[in-house]
């Protein structure tokens, strides 16, 4: 008896294998995946800004990286970044800025080098800074009355993606881009508004998908029609529990991952589960640990650990 409605996920070109380098950014759920792949010891860079949310936030941070405009004090308020999530924060603004320019110049470096980009895009509602006109990736926290919030439309949305693209592949030229469409609800903005923003942000990649070189991993159609249930939800209701991110995470990894990276994985697990295991012997441990690791390498020294 057939219980779910699967999918049809066309593979991605080039699959990934262990030579490859990979570079996730975007939404909450980009993170999901990203630690997927670096748990399993693929040569991963997971949102050097922190998480981004919106497409305009993602464009402004890929333009002044590979542009090596590098920021400044203007950048910054007094211990954070409108540009930036709260992972940069800093005690002073001159720690702010050294943590956005850091972020710059590893997401420059990963990008050059890499094989494959995933974008995962969560929202299309941005909010626009009164007093400097800007969109910000992050409120912070400050004042509601700061902000005027706006939803992105559908040429908007598609005309910075497009930009994305181009940025990416002027750096990379045999880049591979692949969005995603999260499928994290923003309930905060509201359930009615929440469906409007995902439709723009669907049909603008949809758009781009089909007239550019860029790909699609159907992770927002996998949790509303493979997963139609709350069990695959943590408490809040609206993000995915360890199980659903799992599931998505096996479709992922069938649908985008080389098949003879398999035995690597299962070896790079059973490592990982070595050093999460807590033992009655610590030294007996450690020396395991030690052989399995040594082994690794040897065995595979593609292998980012």
């Amino acid at each position: 008896m057939q219980l779910t409605t699967p999918v049809p996920i066309t593979p991605l070109q080039p699959a990934i294998n262990y030579e490859s380098s990979l570079v996730f950014l975007g939404s909450c759920f980009t993170e999901n995946i990203g630690s997927k792949m670096a748990y399993h010891g693929f040569k991963t860079c997971v949102n050097p800004f922190g998480i981004i949310f919106n497409p305009h936030s993602l464009l402004v941070l890929l333009e002044r990286s590979l542009s090596s405009d590098l920021f400044t004090l203007e950048d910054v308020e007094t211990h954070f970044s409108y540009l930036a999530h709260s992972d940069l924060n800093g005690s002073t603004r001159d720690a702010v800025l050294n943590n956005l320019n850091t972020a710059g110049t590893l997401l420059t470096q990963q990008i050059k080098k890499a094989s494959h980009v995933f974008i995962t895009l969560g929202t299309a509602w941005v909010y626009e800074h009164i007093e400097q006109q800007s969109i910000v990736a992050n409120c912070h926290k400050q004042p509601q009355g700061l902000f005027v919030k706006k939803l992105l439309s559908i040429n908007e949305i598609s005309k910075k993606l497009s930009d994305i693209i181009s940025i990416i592949k002027n750096a990379k030229h045999d880049i591979t881009v692949t969005f995603t469409l999260s499928p994290v609800r923003h309930i905060k903005d509201g359930f009615t508004e929440n469906q409007r923003s995902k439709a723009r942000l669907f049909e603008a990649i949809q758009a781009v998908v089909e007239t550019q070189k860029a790909q699609y991993f159907p992770a927002y159609e996998i949790v509303m029609d493979e997963l139609r249930d709350y069990r695959f939800y943590g408490r809040d209701m609206i993000h995915l529990n360890e199980t659903g991110i799992e599931l998505v995470w096996e479709r992922f990894r069938e649908s985008v991952i080389s098949t003879t990276c398999s035995p690597i994985m299962k070896a790079v697990d059973k490592h990982r589960k070595l050093i999460a295991h807590r033992p009655s012997n610590v030294d007996l441990h450690l020396e395991q640990i030690e052989k399995s690791l040594i082994s690794l390498q040897q065995k595979y020294p593609q292998v980012k650990l």
